[in-house]
């Protein structure tokens, strides 16, 4: 049987999925869950808290997205992998997707700080990943943060293109175009450049 925080949750999570985010309050989850607002208060100390869990749970998601690319054989196949999930991450999960990188949040801080939190484990791989592109001589020697931060800057900077209506609405026209930028900033962190 669920644990009544997880009620919550989950009930934070329909409630976002079914009405988006302006439907979630402590008292329309109280409501659905069947408990009194100070019960969630117990569990949750405000909004922000409980609208966490809907980050939270859209990480999740994403984890399951870049896991299969984990298991790859060389570190350049689970890189891409791992940039490939990415965008099938944002394509099939769009409200997700929104709320995690879209919707404004007072709680963001600079990015060193935001490495330190425990949802940050993806980055902190996908980093160890470049890292190893960059000891096994696939990219030039360098920061791996660095070059990790300018990976995922062009990933996601596409995808927010793409979900704010910029590159059309067709995602297969989309996955080609992202296909071809990401190559092309790869080739620039590659030890020696690829042919053709």
């Amino acid at each position: 049987m669920s644990t009544l925080r997880e009620k919550i949750s989950a009930a934070t999570q329909e409630l976002y999925l079914e009405k988006g985010i302006e439907s979630v309050s402590m008292r329309k989850v109280a409501e659905r869950v069947g408990v009194s607002a100070p019960a969630i208060y117990r569990h949750f100390k405000n909004k922000n808290e409980l609208l966490s869990e809907i980050v939270v749970q859209g990480l999740k998601i994403l984890e399951g997205y870049l896991r299969p690319a984990m298991e790859a054989g060389s570190s350049f196949e689970r890189l891409r992998g791992m940039i490939d999930g990415y965008l099938d991450f944002a394509l099939n999960e769009p409200q997700y997707f929104d709320f995690a990188f879209l919707t404004p949040s007072h709680d963001i801080n600079r990015l060193a700080d935001e490495l330190a939190k425990p949802h940050a484990a993806t980055f902190r791989i996908a980093i160890d990943v470049v890292a190893d592109c960059m000891k096994d001589g696939t990219f030039i020697d360098g920061d791996p943060l660095e070059a990790g931060i300018l990976l995922w800057a062009e990933a996601h900077g596409l995808v927010i293109l793409f979900r704010t209506g910029r590159f059309g609405d067709d995602p297969q026209m989309f996955r080609q175009v992202y296909g071809r930028l990401i190559d092309r900033v790869i080739e620039g962190l590659r030890a020696v450049p690829q042919p053709g």
